[in-house]
């Protein structure tokens, strides 16, 4: 093994540059991965775009990520050299009132891989070797592709989501947004039994591709009056539950419409702009607002599910590129025009 690695480095919006980097080597506790493939999630594309704290340069991006381990520190156990994985990427306290819970997703303490989340720059996975601690690593199945791998954490992301909510006697669900969070909740929301699911999207390409991974109808919010068909669609009532996957403000508003008396309306999509309510629509109808953040077990469930082959996820990869073109990939994805669905970096 050499002493240096290539890693891409966002040094600012609008600014990725390939450097030399020394090999991190494992520590106790700790195992070293050479990195196979990198999922570029929209967090990643929002800090290429904007300026923020959360992702203060210069900083390694990519949290969705697989590879095999290459090295393991003293002490480690159940885990071995040659090992497919992928990894939690949460960097977590394990010791405050919500680790303790389980609830890791809430610790106030936490780290995030390709963040700067909790104010220390935590370098993520677009590089050719990683050190993490053995217990934020993830096992998959050796029938498991390592491009499905790298699409994990968001599977840990959607799943979380599908389930959050969900009730037994649950029909209808609306998905707001149709992007690769949205797909894969669609994906969820079908394996968990839901008998209509409903996706809206002003992009008709999206909204084919719902279709595709099992959505029963879809509209086009540019095109139809979505208030107007969900409630044909649902026997005037709404829906028994909304998701919004889609980070516009007015989509909160437009859940209250699609959502019937006594519904559920669940939040996954990182939205960071002030919206006015009004809070009657919630009390008077009885209805339940819910965020969901992260995940728990949930990414371990998924790898299960890849690893029995219930859940597939490649179809939603529609590019990759080699590290060396890491640039090219997010213009890609910064192109309005575009219409990729998850790119891939491969190494």
């Amino acid at each position: 093994m050499g002493e240096t690695m290539k890693a891409l480095v966002y040094q600012g919006p609008g600014v990725l540059e390939l450097e030399e980097r020394s090999i991190p080597m494992p520590k106790d506790r700790e195992v070293q991965i050479k990195i196979n493939t990198v999922s570029i999630c929209g967090s990643d594309l929002g800090a290429y775009r904007f300026a923020s704290d959360r992702f203060a340069p210069p900083l390694v991006l990519g949290h969705e990520f697989s590879g095999d381990i290459t090295m393991v520190g003293e002490n480690v156990k159940d885990l071995k050299v040659g090992q497919k994985v992928t990894v939690n990427p949460m960097v977590l306290c394990n010791d405050c009132f919500f680790c303790r819970r389980g609830e890791g997703n809430l610790c106030g303490n936490r780290k995030s891989m390709g963040t700067a989340i909790g104010g220390t720059q935590t370098d993520g996975a677009m590089r050719e070797y990683v050190t993490v601690p053995d217990w934020m690593v993830v096992p998959v199945g050796d029938n498991v592709s390592y491009e499905a791998a790298a699409m994990l954490e968001p599977c840990g992301v959607t799943l979380a989501c599908a389930k959050k909510g969900m009730t037994e006697d649950e029909k209808s669900v609306v998905l707001i947004g149709a992007g690769p969070i949205g797909l894969l909740i669609v994906k969820f929301l079908k394996a968990l039994g839901v008998e209509k699911v409903i996706v809206s999207d002003i992009l008709d390409t999206r909204l084919k591709k719902a279709k595709e991974v099992g959505a029963d109808e879809v509209i086009n919010a540019k095109e139809e009056d979505v208030v107007a068909r969900v409630k044909e669609l649902t026997d005037s009532y709404g829906a028994d539950r909304v998701i919004i996957a889609a980070g516009v403000g007015s989509s909160i508003n437009q859940s209250f419409e699609l959502v019937r008396n006594g519904g559920t309306i669940v939040l996954v999509a990182l939205m960071h702009e002030k919206v006015e309510i009004d809070p009657m629509e919630i009390v008077g109808r009885g209805l339940k607002f819910l965020g969901s953040y992260m995940f728990t077990s949930e990414m371990k469930e998924a790898a299960q599910m890849l690893a029995d082959n219930r859940l597939n996820v490649e179809d939603l990869i529609t590019s990759t590129y080699p590290l060396e073109r890491g640039k090219e990939a997010f213009d890609v994805l910064n192109d309005p025009q575009n219409t990729e669905i998850k790119v891939q970096i491969k190494l």
